[in-house]
């Protein structure tokens, strides 16, 4: 089952220059809904077949907001262990655009093998971390095998080297300025800088630059108590965070790398910037899985210890397209309410960085800004299918004449 929903998007242009934007949401209230009147052990048997995309996402911030309504302690090792899973997510959905979206922009063809044997590493993940392979239950056991795990790490490492950066990984992740990028775009002839030519040669590399700021890091009991007091059903269908709207993206978890920092000084929250902080990501994670297998102490019996609670819990995940927020309320030791703030919900907000992005948007033809259009909506990525209308404004004008 999923309950998804879509994303209308109606461009206004004249004469090929964005003159306004409409972002209309038809992301349903009834995901969350599904869940309420659940025990916290039915819910959490529940997410996983709701959520089609980013399902171990979800899972996981079901699973902490429930040990946060519960009073439950924290769980570092199994916390580790199930942050791998969210990170092998994150480069599957990374890998996804780039593998198959990212040709079509370019004509290439896509590159659906690579992407199926990606897929693939899901299931012996859980299996090498997990005793019965589960991993986000509230009794969720350990049972970790360090050499499979690393001997899988190793292969994905490979398996993206190959396919995405025809062995110039470790090249790319060292770039730190534009002068390198350019060095390595001329020497290679990989999918990604066959890309990134194409943006400089169409003069697109500032593409939807725009002056909405990432979100910086909330405080969970602050969180909640704006939720509380600008209503909890606006700011789940249209949050803002002090008045303001802002983006959730993955370029809000690579503003410290040197690369980004560089580019972002000429091109600010612009596409390139943008597709250059998804392939950064995608070679960091690898080297991530590595740090958090490290952490983790393989402690199979994990003490339970329960603290105050209201009965509310909240839980922030950096999901694959950025902040995932879950809140829910037991009373009873069953669900009263249901709150999913997903990074779409941010980023495509009727005032956020997809509106401000799209009306920055100039060409010289209606085809170059439909292509525009779609390569920056690509690169936000919403976790929901999307439609796009440019409509003349020249039209709209003579209508109302």
């Amino acid at each position: 089952m999923t309950l998804t929903g879509s994303i209308l998007i109606d461009l206004h242009h004249r004469f090929g220059n964005a003159t306004g934007v409409q972002i209309a949401s038809s992301r349903p209230d009834a995901v969350a809904q599904v869940l309420i009147g659940k025990t916290p052990e039915q819910l959490l048997d529940t997410v996983p077949l709701l959520f089609t995309l980013c399902g171990n996402a979800q899972a996981y911030a079901a699973l902490l907001a429930c040990r946060a309504a519960l009073g439950m302690a924290a769980e570092p090792d199994i916390g580790s262990a199930r942050d791998m899973l969210v990170q092998l997510e994150t480069l599957r959905e990374h890998a996804w655009r780039i593998l198959l979206d990212w040709p079509l922009f370019i004509g290439l063809a896509q590159d659906k093998t690579a992407l199926a044997t990606l897929l693939k590493f899901d299931a012996p993940f859980k299996r090498h971390l997990f005793r019965h392979d589960e991993a986000f239950k509230l009794d969720s056991r350990l049972d970790v095998d360090a050499a499979q795990l690393t001997k899988l790490i190793d292969a994905l490492e490979a398996l993206i080297d190959i396919s995405i950066f025809n062995g110039r990984l470790a090249d790319f992740q060292a770039l730190t300025c534009e002068a390198q990028l350019h060095d390595w775009l001329r020497r290679n002839d990989a999918l990604p800088a066959k890309l990134l030519n194409y943006l400089y040669s169409q003069d697109w590399a500032m593409t939807g630059q725009n002056d909405i700021a990432c979100l910086p890091k909330l405080d969970a009991e602050a969180l909640n108590r704006q939720m509380q007091r600008e209503d909890l059903t606006t700011f789940t269908r249209t949050p803002r965070w002090q008045g303001r709207c802002f983006e959730v993206t993955l370029l809000s978890r690579q503003l410290s790398q040197p690369l980004i920092a560089e580019m972002r000084s000429h091109y600010g929250n612009g596409l390139i910037v943008r597709m250059l902080a998804r392939l950064l990501e995608v070679t960091l994670i690898p080297s991530q899985l590595r740090q958090l297998l490290a952490q983790i102490k393989n402690d199979t019996a994990l003490p339970i210890n329960n603290t105050a609670s209201n009965g509310i819990g909240l839980a922030q995940v950096q999901a694959a397209r950025g902040l995932l927020i879950h809140r829910l309320e037991l009373r009873q030791g069953r669900v009263h309410d249901y709150r999913i703030i997903a990074p779409t919900e941010w980023n495509f907000h009727p005032e956020g960085v997809v509106a401000q992005g799209l009306k920055q948007l100039t060409s010289q033809s209606l085809n170059d800004l439909q292509r525009q259009a779609e390569l920056y909506i690509n690169a936000v990525d919403p976790c929901v299918q999307y439609a796009l209308n440019l409509t003349d404004s020249r039209n709209e004008i003579e209508a109302h004449a």
